[in-house]
């Protein structure tokens, strides 16, 4: 995708246009230096949009890091065509490709920054529901995600069916000042259709001691259930994903989505460390992320379910769905 052709070259030069000519950069001086020209990321069909530290984003992506959708970048320089030269809010520099720039007008630097939509605990409690303030949903390795953002708290979630049992992916990123305690033994997965039951968790030692990849195999993916989806809702799950009324960024581990594949697609020879990318108890401090696989008894008639995971001092709700398999 990212080559060293420009074929987008005339596609997106309405954006050089329509961004002015580049200011200078500050020199030490005590003259104030002239206004940067300002863009925003758009992500058409993707989480984030990778920043290079070379022009031609030649493969493998020598990454600077990823740009969240909807932030606002300086445009320092472009380069004829294909990327352009921006600068982040923290002061990373590197390069974009056009396409995933849009021109924005000057902001004033003393202008605030909005502040991203949250949910908001009820009881303690905070419920996953498709286009809610704080709610975002998406596709990370193929894996749909479900985020909620609470507190200066994100925990993401995402479930698989791997046939023997239940795998969680978990993730969750501490944006408060505060340490938070995470327990992997109090998360809970309960079955809500067609029983109503809880499903225990299975200790990640005897998970270790399997002689099969099994644990990692994936026959099918959880989706949001129906009763997280207004019902009068004419979005499809591909125009949800396309169009996230609040956007986070991904916080899950590849390490643990690439080390899962589904039954039959190839032959697995190497050893996978399981115990390494289980989710483990530790205090997360603030500004950290901690990802992890927890797995849980399977029931194969199971169509609903809720998967809680308390961080925080309060309770983050998330409701998934598989397809009826017992026809």
């Amino acid at each position: 995708m990212f080559s060293s052709s420009r074929p987008l070259l005339f596609a997106f030069a309405f954006l050089l246009a329509a961004l002015p000519a580049v200011a200078a950069e500050e020199n030490g001086s005590s003259v104030a230096p002239s206004a940067v020209n300002r863009a925003v990321v758009k992500c058409p069909g993707i989480t984030g949009v990778p920043m290079t530290s070379d022009a031609e984003q030649s493969l493998p992506l020598q990454l600077v890091g990823t740009l969240k959708c909807g932030s606002s970048v300086a445009v320092l320089s472009d380069t004829e065509g294909y990327t352009a030269q921006v600068r982040t809010g923290d002061g990373k520099e590197g390069f974009v490709a056009l396409m995933y720039l849009a021109p924005r007008a000057e902001t004033p630097a003393s202008e605030a920054p909005l502040t991203p939509a949250v949910a908001t605990p009820v009881n303690g409690v905070v419920r996953w529901h498709a286009g809610a303030p704080g709610c975002d949903e998406f596709l990370s390795h193929g894996r749909h995600v479900e985020s909620i953002t609470a507190n200066g708290i994100t925990v993401q979630v995402s479930l698989q069916d791997s046939g023997w049992k239940y795998r969680a992916n978990v993730a969750i990123s501490n944006q408060t000042t505060s340490v938070i305690d995470v327990q992997p033994g109090i998360i809970t997965l309960d079955e809500l259709e067609p029983l109503l039951r809880a499903l225990p968790a299975t200790d990640v030692e005897k998970i270790a001691r399997t002689s099969t990849h099994r644990v990692l195999w994936t026959l099918a993916d959880a989706i949001p259930s129906p009763s997280a989806v207004s019902h009068n809702s004419s979005k499809s799950s591909a125009d949800r994903l396309a169009h996230r009324s609040s956007p986070t960024s991904d916080f899950m581990n590849p390490h643990m989505t690439l080390a899962s594949a589904r039954p039959g697609a190839f032959e697995r020879t190497e050893s996978v460390d399981i115990e390494s990318i289980a989710l483990k108890p530790l205090l997360l401090k603030p500004q950290q992320n901690n990802a992890g696989i927890l797995w849980f008894a399977r029931d194969d008639r199971a169509r609903e379910l809720s998967l809680r995971v308390p961080a925080g001092g309060i309770v983050f709700d998330f409701s998934f769905a598989f397809e009826d398999r017992s026809k």
